[in-house]
């Protein structure tokens, strides 16, 4: 088996890799970005400026002097009362919720990363002829994670904010990479065939006495 790989293919080979470089860039700049809500309060003069932001890990206070505080919303309930998911004050639910959309949005990352360096090891062809599934099912599998660690954090967070779109962006490029590389992939494949000689069965010759 031998992969010849053209012009065309360098370059949807390349949009993959670059496509699952830029996705995982964007994705953990907004991971790790305060602003995946914000909101605005307006002063008694009529001004309106930020007084708290929040993302899957912390949240932090804003004053109108530049003042800022923040806290884990592990360790530092008073502060983390910004997470409002219901009217009791019970942080056990949204708690869960944000744990689990921080797991989820964190390994939707590291696939990403995987199936970009998978993509790029599709250059070596008939050497490792199962990269060829291997890369678009990590990024397939990174664009499952992503999407459902946005669903949980949405039952906590409003995403109106920077760190969030980026993150969003991300995911919507991994689908692009995904699926230039599912495409790749299979227009590069070339399993093996047997020959026609070999499926040719020799007929022990009849004896006649």
């Amino acid at each position: 088996m031998t992969t010849k790989f053209r012009a065309p293919e360098f370059i949807l080979l390349s949009i993959s890799v670059i496509s699952a470089g830029i996705a995982v860039t964007l994705a953990s700049v907004g991971v790790g970005s305060a602003n995946w809500q914000t909101t605005t309060t307006t002063d008694v003069n009529g001004r309106i400026y930020t007084s708290n932001i929040a993302n899957f890990f912390y949240a932090c206070r804003l004053n109108q002097a530049g003042n800022t505080q923040c806290g884990q919303r592990s360790s530092d309930d008073n502060n983390i009362q910004y997470y409002t998911i219901n009217a009791t004050g019970n942080t056990d639910i949204w708690n869960f919720h944000l744990s689990f959309a921080s797991a989820l949005t964190i390994i939707g990352i590291v696939f990403i990363f995987i199936g970009g360096v998978a993509s790029l090891l599709m250059i070596l062809g008939d050497r490792m002829p199962w990269m060829f599934f291997v890369a678009p099912m990590f990024l397939f599998l990174a664009c499952l994670f992503m999407l459902a660690g946005l669903a949980e954090g949405s039952r906590v967070l409003k995403f109106n904010d920077y760190a969030a779109y980026l993150y969003e962006t991300g995911h919507v490029i991994t689908i692009f990479s995904c699926m230039t590389s599912a495409f790749l992939g299979g227009r590069l494949f070339d399993p093996p065939v047997e020959s026609k000689s070999s499926k040719k069965l020799k007929k022990p010759k009849a004896s006649y006495r």
